[in-house]
């Protein structure tokens, strides 16, 4: 047996609201009774019971049904046995005074005492009650709100960290990661280097390449910690244009083909290049042939955008596809952050990606992206122009309808 078994146990503040609606109903009982005792011989349906009744019936709900919402209210439990001490010193203490009253005052009868004494016990435990839980929820809000304060400072805190890691990244790690890439390939043109020489200095650019995609990623998942999304309509195929063509430009031998509708929106900001240029790129670089081939296609149905990216290379290994969106841990996995990224960004705009088949012949990558439509566009414009008196209508047309990757048609073939 433990030392502490024979003390007493404490109540459990969960308990608390049970016991005043049980103290509500011990009033009405006991209101029951002292009728039944005092007054037998006209206890029953009668005007002198309707009356008095109703001068304890408005109290005694009060506790039953005071008691009945505190169970159910937003408060925590550990604010419970405050208001139950008010309830107890509010029930004492007008009770004391009218029973003060009452020993000064010589006449009354038994059953009157009785009746005054049981209504003003009934009316201070409600008026405890009522006080109780206006200081608990006023404790509360104080409490939130301090919380708040707090969560708000600290986010503050966070976001100028992140801005100095940013800005570390941007201008001190990339800056330089630059400079050794761009002095790597300086050497590289030199046409009498000899083998080890030359495969050294490739290992070099090609490290520093890598270690640009890194940065580059982690500077967009610290954007994505910092801002919450402005979502807007984003013309899609604008996007995917501009993405295709600096793989076009990256990679000479990608041979590219597109089916993207024009004017097809979605909603999204200005982040959602990032999704499709960490597709293609893992596209192209996981490809174990020397002429990688991409297809991409998009399609509205009913409020969603499907884009399909589809390509020729070897497919995901099968130990690979479980945890192919999770941030990689650097045990093995050879996609790096860009899948993760890309994962993150379609839910943050409510849609998501999956790998929809892969296998020898090929993977394809589908997003699915809420659609946005034409009239949310104009508005959106309208508000960006409102300040200049301009407008823009339905007629606007669409930047980038000219782009060299998109034709009217809405299909092209790109070789690098």
């Amino acid at each position: 047996m433990s030392p502490n078994s024979d003390a007493p146990r404490s109540l459990p503040s969960e308990q608390i609201p049970s016991l005043l609606v049980g103290l509500g109903g011990l009033f009405f009982l006991l209101f029951l009774a002292g009728q039944y005792v005092f007054y037998r011989a006209q206890f029953g349906l009668s005007e002198g019971l309707a009356v008095s009744f109703s001068l304890y019936v408005i109290f005694m709900a009060a506790l039953i049904g005071g008691g009945y919402w505190l169970g159910r209210s937003d408060l925590p439990p550990k604010r419970y046995p405050r208001i139950g001490g008010w309830v107890l010193g509010g029930l004492l203490f007008f009770l004391t005074i009218n029973l003060a009253i009452m020993a000064s005052w010589s006449g009354g009868t038994t059953p009157f005492r009785f009746s005054w004494g049981l209504w003003a016990a009934n009316v201070g435990a409600s008026g405890g009650l009522l006080v109780g839980c206006v200081e608990a929820r006023a404790i509360q809000r104080e409490l939130e709100a301090q919380r708040a304060s707090m969560r708000a400072e600290q986010a503050e805190g966070q976001r100028q960290w992140f801005d100095y890691l940013n800005g570390l990244l941007r201008h001190e790690v990339l800056n330089t990661t630059n400079v050794i890439i761009g002095y790597a390939s300086v050497l590289l043109e030199d046409d009498d280097l000899d083998g080890a020489t030359e495969s050294a200095l490739e290992r070099i650019y090609r490290q520093g390449q890598d270690m640009t995609k890194v940065i580059r990623d982690v500077q967009v998942l610290i954007e994505l910690t910092q801002d919450d999304a402005d979502l807007r309509p984003v013309d899609l195929r604008d996007v995917l244009d501009d993405e295709l063509r600096v793989i076009a430009e990256n990679y000479e031998a990608v041979e590219i083909e597109t089916a993207v509708p024009e004017s097809l929106l979605v909603t999204a900001d200005d982040l959602l290049p990032r999704i499709f240029g960490n597709l293609l790129r893992n596209a192209v670089e996981h490809h174990d042939g020397d002429r990688p081939r991409i297809r991409v296609t998009a399609e509205r149905t009913g409020e969603t955008v499907a884009v399909r990216v589809a390509d020729d290379g070897p497919g995901v290994p099968a130990k690979e596809r479980a945890a192919l969106f999770e941030r990689s841990d650097n045990s093995g996995a050879t996609h790096g952050l860009g899948l993760y990224i890309v994962q993150t960004l379609t839910e943050r705009y409510d849609g998501s990606v999956e790998l929809t088949e892969t296998g020898p012949e090929g993977s394809v990558f589908t997003v699915t992206l809420p659609a946005a439509d034409r009239g949310e566009a104009v508005e959106e414009a309208n508000e960006s122009v409102g300040e200049s008196g301009e407008t823009v209508g339905d007629s606007t047309e669409t930047p980038g309808e000219s782009s060299e990757l998109a034709e009217k048609s809405g299909e092209t073939t790109v070789e690098g």
